[in-house]
């Protein structure tokens, strides 16, 4: 044991100084293990779709055990095919293991030690983990928050950029708030200059905007989508980024070479893409439960924000413990939820029974606490 204590302390003083800092991503994660040691606990933690994905997706997997033996091509089918529905060339599509990674390639390719990124807050953790790592100087700018709703301060964010500003961070709608910003104010932030990250993860869910035009109007803009979220694929974890051609590039040269998403991953994701009439079910679903669960939530005496995602975020901070003390309470009548700061419980939006067992479990909880 000692011997292993000596060799842990050589290597953290060999390590990068972030890498003694960072929190551990186990830690970040375990809500994933504590939902797979217990099958009974209705999992709402992680913004997945609680339904499972198209039928055709099941052939499509099936297939792919026909070509398991061989390395994906860099110009798949489903690169061509979102190619066409966004009518870019082929070259501006990137296909990342979930738009986390290209994401954070997106990062490497802008971001040094010291470098400004502005972003706002409370905006998805990663980010910050992910730039802490590179050891940027992140610049944040609060969100503007009423009793009922959170919202982008645009002049904020706009102001906050300087010729040293490397980056700007804007995720739409935003995770965990689920306020969305609107395609004007899109357009003046990427108007400001330096390059845009636009993480539109959660876009299915706001139907009314469409963000594809941004993509043919500014080239300073990294479009990044997932088949995480409505199209049921989380566990396959692929996702793509939209951009100019020079710029994804770039951004393209911090991926893995020889790329990180594998054939089931395509054939699959190509298979839901096609499915349009089974997405439209699943956004029209979600959005009906996620605009009940709302209502109900407010019925109850529940700060609940405006959504335009798959999920709710709830005030938690007058709950004892704050929302780390609500989630805690919640997994006592199995649901599992993710507490976040700034007091913000967030509620993933789950099937019609899954939405009831949370409002049963809250309406226990107010009546505990009278």
């Amino acid at each position: 044991m000692k011997s292993e204590a000596r060799t842990g302390e050589r290597l953290e003083a060999l390590a990068v100084p972030a890498a003694r800092v960072l929190p551990s991503s186990a830690e970040y994660l375990a809500h994933l293990d504590l939902a797979d040691a217990d099958r009974s606990l209705i999992r709402l933690a992680s913004n997945e779709n609680t339904e499972p994905p198209s039928p055709r997706v099941r052939k499509a997997l099936q297939d792919a055990y026909d070509v398991a033996n061989l390395s994906p091509p860099t110009m798949p089918p489903l690169r061509l095919a979102l190619a066409e529905r966004y009518a870019v060339d082929p070259g501006r599509i990137l296909l990342s293991a979930g738009s986390t990674e290209v994401i954070d390639a997106t990062f490497r390719t802008f971001v040094r030690a010291g470098d400004e990124v502005v972003l706002a807050r409370p905006s998805w953790p990663v980010y910050r983990r992910r730039l802490e790592a590179l050891e940027a100087r992140i610049v944040e700018v609060p969100l503007v928050v009423t009793d009922t709703a959170y919202a982008y301060d645009v002049d904020a964010l706009v102001g906050a950029v300087t010729r040293r500003t490397k980056l700007v961070v804007v995720c739409t709608p935003n995770n965990p708030t689920g306020n969305a910003m609107r395609n004007e104010d899109v357009q003046r932030v990427a108007r400001v200059g330096p390059p845009l990250l636009l993480d539109a993860a959660y876009a299915d869910f706001d139907p009314g905007v469409d963000l594809r035009p941004i993509v043919h109007e500014h080239d300073n803009v990294v479009l990044t989508r997932t088949f995480s979220k409505a199209y049921c694929l989380a566990g396959l974890r692929i996702g793509y980024a939209v951009g100019g051609l020079s710029l994804l590039d770039l951004v393209d040269r911090f991926l893995v070479p020889g790329s990180s998403v594998s054939s089931a991953g395509l054939n699959a994701a190509l298979a839901a893409l096609e499915d349009d009439a089974y997405h439209r079910r699943q956004v029209k679903r979600i959005v009906a439960e996620r605009d009940r669960l709302i209502a109900a939530l407010r019925t109850l005496g529940v700060r609940a924000y405006d959504s335009c995602g798959n999920f709710v975020a709830i005030d938690a901070s007058a709950h004892e413990g704050g929302s780390h003390g609500l989630a805690a309470t919640l997994l006592e009548h199995g649901i599992v939820v993710r507490p976040l700061a700034d007091g913000i419980l967030r509620v993933t939006v789950g099937r019609e029974r899954e939405n009831d067992a949370v409002l049963a479990a809250l309406t226990a909880v107010a009546g505990a606490a009278r």
